[in-house]
């Protein structure tokens, strides 16, 4: 048996760090979150021997120059500020440990660049166990999102010269207007969207919006996704896709009040994955929103089926 996990082909890569654990405190409006969420995907995904610990790949901090790529000076200021933080995360106490808040998005932003970075040199989907904070501005946080983990890839690997076109899929509850409105005059990255709230309006070329309807279910969500996804993929032709797979469409989500049931979403996430790969463009995979005991599972679907197969 363990020469045969040994010869296994590799079909994905997973990035995660025991540094994702400090994350959101557990109190105030953010009790739904799990901050454990994301150690039990790892957990789990060793435990089914689908993936081993020496084969996770260990992100860095974010480089203070990297948050500059996106954020101001005046606002990484702010962000060490526990008064700041305390507000901006609605927490129910202003608390000295908050200002260690900032090295969580650190690290999740640092798991993106390096998730970024293996599969634009290997071409292998690669999912970052947490990420996808689409709400974040330059100078301000929204949306319990103080880094835009997105963004701040998009402007590293662009200024490296390793790629030109970027594409954003957000299937998150929430739009990302964060990311959008921060490329909002960039020709060069798409932000293809479906959400069940609208936070900006924007009309620009690359980008399509689209607002599902209340109580969205499995069928309704695939029939305008496999409409409107595969043309616009098509006509942009990007070099590398970011996918934030958010599991707050769950019909047990805490927060959200669409209808999508686990099968359903992973169907959703099969179909952007088999999109993206048949045309051999790398794919970053982020976490997204995902509130309630019962999230993690939603994102462990996903990447346990593509560590097991090629499509």
């Amino acid at each position: 048996m363990k020469i045969l996990n040994l010869l296994r082909k590799e079909y994905a890569r997973v990035v995660y760090s025991s540094d994702y654990i400090y994350g959101l405190p557990s109190v105030g409006d953010h009790q739904t979150f799990d901050i454990m969420r994301f150690k039990k995907i790892r957990d789990k995904l060793v435990e089914e021997k689908l993936l081993t610990r020496k084969n996770i790949l260990r992100p860095y901090l974010c480089k203070y120059e990297e948050l500059r790529l996106v954020h101001t000076d005046e606002y990484l200021r702010k962000l060490q500020n526990p008064q700041y933080v305390s507000n901006i995360l609605k927490l129910d106490a202003v608390n000295l440990f908050y200002e260690s808040i900032l090295e969580y998005y650190r690290a999740v932003t640092g798991g993106t660049l390096l998730a970024t970075a293996y599969a634009l040199k290997n071409n292998l989907p690669t999912f970052n166990l947490g990420g996808g904070y689409h709400h974040a501005h330059p100078d301000k946080a929204e949306g319990f999102c103080l880094v835009n983990d997105i963004a701040i890839a998009i402007e590293k690997f662009r200024q490296l010269q390793r790629a030109e076109r970027f594409m954003v899929i957000d299937l998150d509850y929430h739009q990302g207007n964060g990311t959008l409105l921060y490329f909002k005059d960039d020709a060069d990255v798409f932000t293809f969207s479906m959400h069940g709230d609208t936070w900006v309006e924007i009309d620009r070329p690359h980008n399509l919006d689209i607002l599902l309807p209340h109580a969205c279910d499995d069928a309704t969500y695939m029939t305008i996704l496999e409409r409107e996804l595969p043309p616009v993929l098509e006509a942009f032709n990007p070099q590398v896709v970011f996918y934030v797979a958010g599991s707050d469409v769950y019909e047990k989500d805490a927060i959200g009040d669409m209808k999508l049931t686990r099968q359903g979403i992973l169907e959703r996430n099969l179909f952007v994955y088999r999109l993206v790969r048949d045309r051999r463009i790398p794919l970053i995979v982020l976490a997204g929103g995902g509130y309630g005991k019962d999230s993690w599972e939603v994102y462990y679907d996903f990447i346990a089926y593509c560590l097991k197969n090629k499509r």
